[in-house]
């Protein structure tokens, strides 16, 4: 019997091989630094052949540009699970502070690649920050949209979302010594945002004294 041969092509490109040259990536990262990886690193460390890297990633800055997109989703993920696993509504945003805090303190690249090489983190926050906005959004606008500023018609759930995810950034730039520190400051800033909520005796005009009852009545 006549076996046939499949050629190797774009429409044979699967998940499961991007992602572990992608992974090899990381690793090689973390040993060697950003300003030093080499393709043959990569190779190395993935356990590919050249063939194979090159006709997922042509070149080094592809390979990048898709490492960043692929570490971005595999983040939004991260925290998408565990919101969605979050005990109680409230319990949210302290669940996904500290999902940044961990997953900067966990990370074997992070950290290295934002002491050695800053302007590619800050040029790959700005390209995707829309979509880390719209992750936050989807998760949080609806437990944000019951917080004071919303109530009082001070800000929107779309502009706390915007100012929420900009200080879910700041935590990855300067992370605090003390992860679970930094996540709890973090959210006590949320709860100062929630603020008592107005209870019916407040809302209650005050009841006439006696003494005014008297005036009315004259």
């Amino acid at each position: 019997m006549k076996t046939s041969t499949v050629r190797t092509g774009e429409g044979e490109r699967n998940p499961r091989m991007r992602a572990r040259i992608l992974d090899g990536a990381v690793q090689a990262i973390a040993r060697h630094g950003l300003s030093k990886l080499g393709m043959s690193d990569v190779i190395s460390h993935a356990g590919v052949s050249r063939g194979t890297l090159y006709r997922y990633f042509p070149t080094r800055e592809e390979l990048l540009q898709n490492l960043a997109a692929f570490e971005s989703a595999r983040f939004q993920q991260r925290v998408g699970e565990a919101l969605r696993n979050a005990p109680v509504k409230s319990a949210r945003l302290e669940v996904a502070l500290l999902q940044v805090t961990g997953y900067v303190r966990e990370h074997p690249v992070i950290q290295r690649v934002l002491d050695t090489e800053p302007a590619f983190v800050l040029r790959h926050l700005r390209e995707q920050f829309p979509s880390l906005c719209a992750t936050t959004g989807a998760l949080l606008a609806p437990l944000l949209a019951e917080t004071r500023p919303v109530r009082d018609g001070v800000a929107t759930p779309d502009q706390l979302v915007d100012w929420l995810t900009r200080l879910m950034i700041s935590a990855v730039l300067f992370p605090d010594p003390d992860p679970d520190r930094m996540a709890r400051s973090l959210t006590a800033v949320y709860r100062l945002l929630i603020g008592p909520k107005p209870t019916r005796a407040a809302t209650r005009l005050p009841r006439p004294t006696a003494s005014k009852r008297k005036d009315r009545r004259r």
